[in-house]
């Protein structure tokens, strides 16, 4: 069994992550386990969430997702995986390296953002915003021209000074449209969910392991009628706040955790020292017409 990297952890897991980087860290225990085991279907004591979560006293969530398993993720790090019979290898990791990675973060009072981020001009530049904005098609146009993909669909943020991305995986989930767009072919790509036209792209060479600063942020935002198309700077901190409450990850779970403190921290400060900036374009919007004008804005 080899041990993985995920945001900085050490990751011992039953449970092939192939999407992960091998650790090269130190000697240190495993930050987080992940195994195959039972799983009770309620949690003792746990509060109802979602329709699909409940949190308890200690901070245990339980995530019970129809038809893919159970997920018993505990402070410790300690994460137990009770698989449905039909579900597949690529689900199972899915909402693994997704709902529960958000559910790990808020445990540690770290601030997940929706979004997919790679590297410009030496920084990291984070596009956030709801799924269907091409958060990932975005960091794979980017991808294709050379630059590593630091994180997709979650990003991870230590907010200290400066504030860092800690570097998930270079996996890309896109529908088959966003691939054959840049000449990509489904072919051996595994399916993000079963009848669904969505994949599993990793970008070779593109894993990034220590943490990157953060440089930019884009707020993904469809145009309504009367709106241009184009990226503004946000300048006032309270329209940064709002904007980056929206786009946190499983925002609900951090208030119930009662993490809502440290996560107003953690925006303050990126509202104070990120440029903090929205794209708005029309839905069908080809990404390529954008990426010039994204790197141009990042450099200043």
């Amino acid at each position: 069994m080899t041990d993985r990297l995920l945001c900085g952890w050490r990751v011992r897991s039953t449970v092939a992550l192939p999407e992960l980087l091998e650790w090269q860290g130190d000697d240190r225990s495993p930050d987080l386990t992940v195994r195959l085991g039972e799983v009770d279907d309620s949690l003792p004591g746990g509060r109802t969430i979602s329709p699909w979560l409940q949190i308890d006293g200690t901070g245990t969530g339980l995530l019970q997702v129809p038809m893919v398993g159970r997920f018993l993720v505990q402070p410790s790090g300690d994460i137990t995986i009770a698989p449905d019979p039909e579900a597949s290898d690529a689900e199972i990791r899915l909402f693994l390296l997704g709902s529960v990675l958000g559910l790990v973060c808020h445990q540690r009072a770290l601030l997940p953002l929706h979004a997919s981020s790679v590297i410009i001009e030496g920084g990291a530049v984070a596009f956030c915003g709801p799924s269907g904005m091409g958060k990932s098609t975005l960091a794979l146009r980017f991808a294709r021209r050379g630059h590593a993909v630091v994180s997709d669909d979650v990003c991870v943020l230590d907010t200290g000074s400066p504030a860092r991305v800690r570097p998930s995986f270079p996996r890309l989930k896109l529908w088959r449209d966003a691939l054959e767009d840049a000449a990509l072919s489904t072919e051996g790509l595994e399916r993000n969910r079963r009848g669904q036209d969505k994949f599993h792209f990793i970008e070779p060479q593109a894993g990034v392991r220590e943490p990157v600063p953060l440089r930019a942020l884009f707020l993904l935002r469809r145009t309504t009628r009367g709106e241009q198309e184009g990226i503004e700077r946000l300048s006032t901190p309270l329209n940064i706040l709002a904007a980056l409450e929206t786009d946190t990850f499983r925002m609900p779970i951090g208030r119930a955790l009662g993490a809502e403190k440290a996560l107003f921290q953690a925006r303050t400060l990126i509202a104070g020292t990120v440029p903090v900036y929205t794209l708005r374009r029309q839905p069908d919007a080809p990404p390529e017409r954008w990426l010039d004008a994204i790197a141009a804005t990042v450099r200043g």
